[in-house]
């Protein structure tokens, strides 16, 4: 019995098995049938309307699945999105009570008219193939017709760089028709939501703000076309690059002030460290560069590479002064062009300055030379020797830029970061 019980019951699977498939083929069977009939008198070559002698009207939606970086120096960016058209083709409407019909046949998807949309600004594109072909073909029962791809889409983007790496930008999307003119296919945005994102949606070094949708028509010497416009409009991250560029020269620039403190005789310091920082500074503003397309105009960057440049080359500069100064003869008998300022002086430089003054008070009254002879020996064990050179000077010169490169790159600092921050929110907000 058991043996009996346990034969009925795979008697019963496979029957109810059989009968599964049989339904599926009949199903496969009619729908195929239902698409035959269709298509029997159908042309694809004439639109919708045509018979009616108007266009037809396609509604675009699009769903950006992600939406990759801007590149700078092609100036492009890359986004991955859904394509989703619709229409009404009164040619096929479903008169076998189905609701709607998936066209999965490729063969019988080119049978159909669907419009021949393509991206004005497109660089490459790419339909994904993975694991079939991402193309969707619905027909419902009164004749609207979906038509979805999913496509990778690189697109070309003209940045304006015045302000980068303080930039906002403003980048388009263009869809058209190719052939068919504005009498043959009308475009029209989707009325709910035309521009579907997602929540977690992020871009690399950008803030998307928001976006606009646009309807246009394009005239050219060929006829007038119909067209979708959709604006992008982003805000560059500054992290990224205060923290690998702007941190790192201000860092170079501050090493290179190091020099003010070495002594002016000190030759193989002063000038190592100056044509490293100037050579370290070079390179990092040349990866900086690499990055962007060369751009007859300046920009935010290289208003402060330039900074930069100017403070370390400077700094050089003057440790080549300050050596010239210091093994510079000074002539007998001859009382220099420049004194030292008082608050500049070392402690030897102020004995000297203030002997000095002292001896042209003397002159001036008349009572110098008496004075002189009473002070003479008391002269010589109190007050320095005459310097031969004019170190003291290449040393007062030192002190003084100590406190005058920090100064100016510091006025340099809170001219430059307001200005630019100002800048990129106005372009942000009018975006």
């Amino acid at each position: 019995m058991w043996r009996g019980g346990r034969l009925g019951w795979g008697r019963l699977v496979s029957t109810a098995v059989a009968v599964m498939l049989c339904v599926g083929l009949a199903r496969g069977t009619a729908q195929s049938q239902v698409l035959a009939e269709l298509l029997q008198d159908y042309d694809v070559n004439e639109w919708p309307d045509a018979e009616h002698k108007h266009p037809t009207t396609v509604r675009v939606q699009m769903f950006i699945n992600s939406f990759g970086s801007l590149n700078a120096a092609n100036m492009d960016y890359t986004i991955d999105v859904f394509l989703r058209q619709r229409w009404v083709d009164p040619r096929l409407r479903l008169k076998t009570g189905q609701k709607r019909i998936t066209v999965s046949n490729p063969e019988m998807r080119g049978r159909i008219w669907k419009p021949d949309t393509f991206f004005n600004n497109v660089k490459d594109a790419e339909v994904h193939q993975v694991s079939m072909p991402n193309i969707l073909l619905r027909i419902g029962n009164t004749g609207n017709v979906l038509y979805s791809m999913r496509i990778t889409l690189k697109l070309s983007c003209i940045l304006q760089l015045e302000n980068f790496p303080f930039d906002a930008q403003q980048c388009n999307t263009l869809l058209a028709s190719y052939a068919n003119t504005d009498d043959v296919i009308k475009y029209r945005w989707e009325e709910n939501v035309p521009i579907d994102l997602p929540d977690n949606l992020e871009i690399a070094q950008y803030d998307l703000l928001g976006h606009s949708t646009h309807e246009v028509k394009q005239e050219f010497v060929t006829g007038n076309f119909s067209g979708l416009l959709v604006k992008f409009s982003l805000r560059r991250q500054n992290g990224y690059h205060v923290l690998q560029t702007y941190v790192p020269t201000i860092l170079i620039v501050s090493i290179s002030w190091v020099s003010f403190w070495l002594d002016p005789n000190a030759v193989p310091g002063r000038v190592s460290l100056g044509v490293t920082t100037l050579l370290t500074l070079t390179t990092l503003a040349s990866g900086t560069r690499a990055s962007l397309p060369p751009v007859s105009y300046v920009k935010a960057i290289d208003v402060w590479i330039g900074m930069c440049m100017i403070m370390v080359f400077g700094a050089l500069l003057e440790f080549t002064l300050v050596n010239w100064l210091a093994n510079r003869k000074v002539a007998p008998d001859c009382q220099p062009v420049f004194k030292i300022p008082k608050l500049l002086a070392s402690f030897d430089e102020e004995v000297g300055w203030q002997k000095d003054q002292e001896g042209e008070e003397e002159k001036e009254t008349g009572k110098g030379v008496e004075k002189r002879d009473q002070t003479a020996a008391r002269a010589e064990d109190e007050l320095p020797k005459t310097p031969t050179t004019y170190i003291g000077h290449a040393r007062a010169f030192d002190r003084l830029c100590r406190a005058a490169f920090p100064g100016g790159f510091l006025i340099f600092n809170f001219i430059y970061w307001p200005y630019y921050l100002t800048h990129q929110t106005l372009e942000a907000t009018t975006a």
